[in-house]
Order: C-alpha cells, then structure tokens, then sequence
C-alpha cells in the first residue's frame, strides 16, 4: 500500500514539473518572437498556435561507415508548412555524443530553417542510431541518424 502512495506521489511530482517547463518554453517562445517582431517593425507580433508546421525534408540520415573517433555532421533542413511563424525552443539529442545546432529565428511560413547535428563517434562501435527531439511552438518532431563505426 505504501509502495502505491509513493508511486503516485512521484508520478504526480513528474507531471508537475514537465507542465511547468512546457508553460516558461511557451513564454520564451512568445517573448523571443516579440523582440525579434520589434527589431523588424514590418511584421505583426505573431502568437502562438498549433497552426506552426515543420516539415523535414528528411526525418532520417545514413553516415555509412565512419571510423571510431571521427566527428561527422549532417545538415536536416526543413520548412515551415504552417500558417504562422514557427520558433524551435529546444532540440534534445539522445546523447552527449550528438551536438546539435538549430535556426534560433522565427521561420516565418513557407521559409526553410535547419538543424545541424554532429556526432562523435569516439565511444562507439559498429551500428549506432541516435534520435534528437526537437520542440518548440509546433508538435515536437523526431529526427535521426545512423553509422557503422569501424
């Protein structure tokens, strides 16, 4: 029985925490596209809706076959479908061994952005698949990679 409350208790706490961080990522969405609407006074304050639609051009790369330490770098593009500007919060790889870099800008609609990601492959060998999530004011989206490291 106490197993049950403390179960609860913490799956309570989780869920907690996680809608806060979504309700201050909200906020900095809204605040950077307010700064960067007010820098470029030719564009109206754009608010924050699920009509922000990323489309990759790809959701998935093959490195092949790369030796054991080399530092590869793949380039994900992608372009807002949607009918408002769109803004990446957060892009989350599933290691320390994957650095990502992202447009820190609003895409406006029909407008591309990218996400670079770079893997180091020192700690592995042989077949390795790694996943970033990347957020922001549209459903997150997952993208991934994959190497032979020899």
């Amino acid at each position: 029985m106490k197993k049950s409350a403390v179960v609860f208790l913490i799956v309570g706490l989780l869920i907690t925490f996680s809608c806060n961080k979504k309700k201050s990522s909200q906020k900095q969405i809204e605040s950077t596209l307010q700064d960067n609407t007010q820098n470029n006074s030719s564009h109206e304050v754009p608010k924050i809706t699920e009509e922000s639609v990323i489309k990759f051009s790809e959701d998935t790369y093959d490195f092949k076959d790369i030796k054991k330490g080399e530092k590869v770098t793949h380039i994900f593009k992608f372009t807002n479908i949607g009918k408002r500007p769109l803004l990446i919060s957060e892009v989350r790889p599933s290691c320390g061994c994957t650095t990502p870099k992202y447009t820190k800008e609003p895409v406006y609609p029909g407008k591309k952005g990218e996400v670079t990601v770079t893997f180091d492959s020192s700690n592995f060998e042989g077949e390795v698949v790694k996943i970033i999530a990347i957020s922001g004011n549209f459903e997150t989206k997952l993208i991934k990679f994959q190497a032979k490291v020899n």
